[in-house]
Formats: structure tokens, C-alpha cells, sequence
């Protein structure tokens, strides 16, 4: 069958070959397995041993990795094991020296540290990743092929992509390594860059420079201001109004609401729109208020603001939404982790979160994306956890809130929705898949194979036969 291609509304296209490069801990069921996958990749002929995927919630320990599990593996080789979130991380000694962080110090604003765990969250991440070293330009380009012709295989071919974020590298290396990526043919598929930065001298050094909106590459643009307000669900540090339920914490809140304010007010003054990050309902709440003040008080009239995520936006928030024209982009593939912890973190307010179709129906504008590499990039997934509301990991939960489900057309309708730059030529784009939709079982969606990927009428993907 043929059939439009996908365009995903929020990943990590250098995050995606990223992780592909660096040791894989996502099917790790216990932390002595982890700890042996570190074991097979020390001699990996660089400084640092860098992890990712690790998820304590299908550890047999049902604990996090802390620092003396990764000791146990080296004490000499700094260890980096980055959570599947990519919110919270754990470091051995041997990192925490390269970071020369050794006695407990104060914390940071918008993130937490524990020297004794080995623990970082959010913003105190930062205080390793800085010490690491930096990776080049031609590094970068290698993760950009990578991602590419991952995207392509899944017939993905335009995302709205977060990659300022993704290494400890200035944005400036970063834009440079992907005009040059697509200049030499590495690069094909089209970005709106999601343009990540949190820190106010940097985004006017984007601003003065000229960079705001810019079409660096026929393929390439700079998009809306992308922002990280709190954490994620597992690792419990999303922001919320009221304390989990399994721990006495309400997250982490990563802007005060005036710093907040002013890098949204810098954006819009350079005509830039806004994506941001928010899982937790106290999140949600802070930035609604600081998107409605920048609009009132903005020379512009046509702001197109998104929330990423709004997994725990309740119906109140979402009315509030609606009233203010803010989108929603949505991760049904997060059921796929999720399911087994969401009453277990939020207790009855379980009731009130995962409101995709509600946003959808509210007449929100709804689109979907993966997130990728934190799950996925496959659009089938996506699409089996948006109709089906259930697990591929743990097929035998039960459906979390089936009233929430999509048909597998209106699915398929918010994943073909690219951004207005990019749309006519993303219409043109075209998959070819193993079997036909019509008829297709919910149980099968998850299955479906794309043989062949078609940009500008050009095959640029084909399956092994």
C-alpha cells in the first residue's frame, strides 16, 4: 500500500544516533545485567564510558543505578548511565573527579545532586555533562547519518527536532555540523530545529546574530524557542501541584517564573513561537500563566505556542488551553513505560492524565511525536498506544483509559500535519507498507513494515528484500 509519509512534531534527531553510539542499557532487566553490558564496552578507547536506557522500574532491584553499582564496574574509567527519560542521571568516582566534584556543595537552581548516590537530576546534569569531552563536528555529523537513515527506514521524513540540547557543544558547532551535513548528502531529512536554549546569554547571542527563524538549508529551519520546565514521570521529576504519591517530592520546577517570563518575552520580541516541555500539572499551570502574559503583552498577534507533552494536564487545564489557542504535542507512546507506574506515582489523579483525544476533540491543535530516543521512533508504535491505549512492553496490562483512544485515520491524520514551511513539500512525500490498512486488526498496527520511503519523488530508503 501506498500511503503519505510521517512527520513527527518533537524528537532528537542528534540524540537519536546519540544513543545509537553509545552503550545501549534499554533491555537491561536487572542492574547486575547492566553493570555487565558497562563490563563489555570499558575498552571502548575513550575517557569516558557513556550509557544510555537504563529504566529502574523493570530492574528486578526496582531501584535506580547509583554510584557504587557503577564503582563495581571501574573505579579507574569515568561511567556516564543516563536514564531512558534522559532527565536523571548516575556517575561513578571516577566521573565525579573528572567533574572535580568530590564534597558535598550547594545545589543548583532547577536540579538536585547526591554525591553519596551519585545521582543528578535536570539542570545539576549540566555539572557532568560540562566536564566531558567536547564532541567535534565531524562526530556530530556521524550521529546526523545515523538518525537519518533511521528516520527514513520508518518512513519519517520532516520532525520538528531538539538538538541544541543534546551534547556539550555550543548551538553555533551543532547548526554548523547539520548545514554541512545536508550540504554533503548526510542529512536529508527536513528540520524545524525546536531551538533549546535555556540560558538567556545564549538565546540573544541566537537573536543578535540573525538566527531567529532562519532558513539555514532548503531542509533546514530555525523554529520556536524549545524550553525543558520540569523532568519526567518516572524519574519523579516532573512538576506538580501536589506530591507523589509513592514519595514526598513535587518534582523539580527548572525556571522561577520570572526567568520564565523573560526568555519567552526574548523569543517573542524576535518573532519566535514557542514549544516547552511540561509533564507535571503544576508545570502546565506555570506556563499557561506565562504564555498568556508574553501574548497580552506582545506586538504580535499570531503566536503559535505548543506544550510538549501535557501528560498530567487535567480537564481544567486543558478548557484553559483551548481558551488561550495553545497546542498540544503528544507522546501516546509513553503508555508503553508508563502504564505501570501512573497510579502507583499519582493516585486518583491517574483519572485525569494521559487526555490526548480530549485535547484532540476540546479542538486543540494535537500533534504526535515519539520523543525519540527516549522511546521509539517508530510510527506503528506510536500508533498501536494512541488506538489501543495499551503497552507493547507489558501486554498484559490493561488498556489505561480506553475512552482516550484514537481510530487508526485520526491517528494517521495528526501524524501527517508538518509544520507550515515545510508543508507542500512534505505533502509530496510518499511510504510504501507491507499490507493495507483497511481491515487492519488494532493488534496489528504495531507490525507494519514500510518497504520503501519516497522525498521529492526520490526513493531514499528501500528494505532489504
Amino acid at each position: 500500500m501506498i500511503m503519505n509519509a510521517f512527520h513527527d512534531a518533537h524528537l532528537h534527531v542528534l540524540g537519536i544516533g546519540y544513543s545509537a553510539s553509545i552503550v545501549d542499557l534499554s533491555e537491561a532487566s536487572s542492574i547486575k545485567e547492566a553493570q555487565e553490558l558497562l563490563r563489555k564496552h570499558l575498552d571502548n578507547g575513550k575517557e569516558v564510558l557513556l550509557a544510555r536506557g537504563w529504566n529502574q522500574l523493570e530492574f528486578e532491584e526496582s531501584r535506580m543505578i547509583e554510584k557504587a553499582d557503577l564503582n563495581e564496574v571501574s573505579m579507574d574509567k569515568a561511567i556516564v548511565a543516563i536514564r531512558t527519560c534522559g532527565h536523571v542521571i548516575s556517575v561513578n568516582d571516577a566521573a565525579l573527579d573528572l567533574a572535580n566534584i568530590r564534597d558535598a556543595r550547594p545545589q543548583i537552581e532547577g536540579g538536585t545532586f547526591d554525591v553519596e548516590t551519585g545521582i543528578f537530576t535536570e539542570q545539576a546534569i549540566h555539572l557532568i555533562y560540562d566536564a566531558l569531552p567536547k564532541f567535534t563536528k565531524e562526530d556530530i555529523k556521524g550521529f546526523l547519518k545515523i538518525a537519518n537513515d533511521l528516520l527514513l527506514s520508518y518512513g519519517v521524513t520532516t520532525v520538528y527536532s531538539d538538538d541544541f540540547s543534546m551534547l556539550n557543544v555550543d548551538f553555533e558547532v551543532v547548526l554548523e555540523a547539520m548545514k554541512e551535513a545536508y550540504e554533503e548528502g548526510i542529512l536529508r531529512v527536513r528540520i524545524t530545529e525546536q531551538v533549546n536554549l535555556p540560558k538567556r546569554a545564549d538565546l540573544k547571542r541566537f537573536v543578535d546574530a540573525g538566527y531567529a527563524n532562519k532558513l539555514v538549508h532548503p531542509n533546514f529551519k530555525m523554529g520556536p524557542l524549545k524550553l525543558l520546565a520540569d523532568g519526567s514521570l518516572g524519574g519523579r521529576t516532573a512538576y506538580m501541584n501536589e506530591p507523589y504519591e509513592d514519595e514526598d517530592t513535587v518534582g523539580v520546577k527548572t525556571f522561577h517564573d520570572d526567568e520564565l517570563l523573560e526568555l519567552l518575552t526574548i523569543a517573542d520580541d524576535a518573532e519566535m513561537d514557542a514549544h516547552v516541555h511540561a509533564i507535571g500539572d503544576g508545570t502546565v499551570d506555570q506556563l499557561l500563566d506565562a504564555f498568556e502574559k508574553v501574548m497580552k503583552n506582545s506586538k504580535r498577534h499570531n503566536h503559535e505556542y505548543a506544550i510538549i507533552h501535557t501528560q498530567l494536564a487535567n480537564k481544567r487545564q486543558i478548557a484553559r488551553m483551548k481558551e488561550l489557542n495553545i497546542a498540544s504535542i503528544v507522546q501516546p507512546i509513553f503508555l508503553n513505560s508508563d502504564i505501570p507506574i501512573i497510579e502507583e506515582r499519582i493516585g486518583d489523579r491517574a483519572k485525569e492524565s494521559y487526555l490526548f483525544y480530549s485535547m484532540y476533540k476540546e479542538g486543540l491543535h494535537t500533534l504526535l511525536s515519539t520523543d525519540a530516543p527516549v522511546e521509539t521512533v517508530n510510527p506503528w508504535h506510536n500508533l498501536y498506544a494512541a488506538v489501543t491505549r495499551k503497552s507493547i512492553k507489558y501486554p498484559d496490562l490493561d488498556a489505561f483509559i480506553k475512552e482516550e483512544a484514537f481510530t487508526l485515520e485520526e491517528g494517521l491524520a495528526l501524524y501527517q500535519d508538518p509544520p507550515g514551511h515545510f508543508k507542500g513539500v512534505f505533502m509530496q512525500d510518499r511510504i510504501e507498507i507491507d499490507r493495507e490498512l483497511e481491515g487492519l486488526e488494532d493488534e496489528d498496527i504495531k507490525d507494519v513494515k514500510v518497504l520503501r520511503t519516497y522525498m521529492d519523488s526520490e526513493l531514499v530508503y528501500k528494505a532489504d528484500e
